[in-house]
């Protein structure tokens, strides 16, 4: 597996993000981990927050999603965000949609369609962006705690095989910034005792746990190899200065992770 760090940080038309340099090669999409700089929004959801869902002014998300847009060089309709449901619901989006603005209540999307712009929206979750370098399919996913229960990141990687007839060895997958296990903590209620080997019991009834690593390892079962893997191996919650973290913020933005088949 490979680590991306603070030194991996670039900067297009003043916006700050992070990119996984082995997708830039394959030279079809385009893709960016953004951080919470450079926008326009006030505090507590300064800065560059994407998310109409927190109590942030109207007019900055918008002008936030326009920056970027222009930044990246795509079309401000072009993105499409999802409803997150905290769940493992998958889309496909096999035609355009029809209505700008359209929030599907899924958890992640799939396409193999041209000028689409996948995004996910994270204060601590993992954004994860998937792409098959032969079929030219693509897909964005959103893994919480309740996501990664119920194996999402497995789901949409069959999801993928059965309708595009993806193999394993031509994905290519990069998990973005999420909560490291230095800061998510849980309890014992809705912990699962698959996840021990990925946990720390902190005290009684109380876990540290490694959401990131949890994901990784589903990825395995699917014939991932590490090879195949990146990883922003940045904690949201340590990195405030990046990151928006709802665990240490509490009301905060939201960040977007995107990718788009160019």
């Amino acid at each position: 597996m490979k680590r991306l760090h603070r030194t991996h940080l670039k900067s297009r038309d003043g916006i700050i993000y992070i990119e996984n340099p082995a997708i830039n090669q394959l030279g079809w999409a385009t893709h960016g981990f953004l951080t919470r700089q450079s926008g326009v929004s006030l505090p507590p959801y300064d800065s560059l927050n994407v998310s109409l869902n927190n109590g942030d002014h109207l007019n900055h998300v918008l002008s936030n999603r326009m920056r970027i847009a222009k930044a990246f060089g795509f079309e401000n309709d072009r993105l499409i965000l999802l409803k997150q449901m905290q769940l493992d619901g998958i889309y496909l989006l096999n035609n355009p949609l029809e209505t700008e603005g359209t929030l599907l209540a899924y958890d992640a999307i799939l396409t193999n369609l041209p000028h689409q712009i996948l995004g996910i929206q994270t204060a601590d979750c993992i954004p994860i962006l998937i792409l098959d370098e032969k079929k030219k399919v693509i897909g964005a996913v959103h893994a919480g705690r309740q996501g990664t229960a119920l194996e999402i990141t497995r789901k949409v990687l069959r999801r993928m095989k059965e309708e595009w007839q993806c193999s394993e060895r031509d994905f290519l997958i990069t998990l973005g910034p999420s909560i490291g296990p230095c800061c998510y903590e849980i309890d014992e209620k809705v912990f699962l005792k698959e996840w021990e080997p990925f946990s720390i019991r902190k005290r009684e009834g109380k876990w540290m746990v490694d959401l990131a690593t949890i994901n990784i390892a589903q990825l395995k079962l699917e014939g991932i190899t590490e090879e195949q893997i990146y990883r922003v191996d940045l904690c949201t919650c340590c990195n405030s200065d990046l990151f928006f973290s709802y665990r240490g913020e509490g009301q905060t933005g939201r960040q977007l992770s995107f990718i788009g088949i160019i």
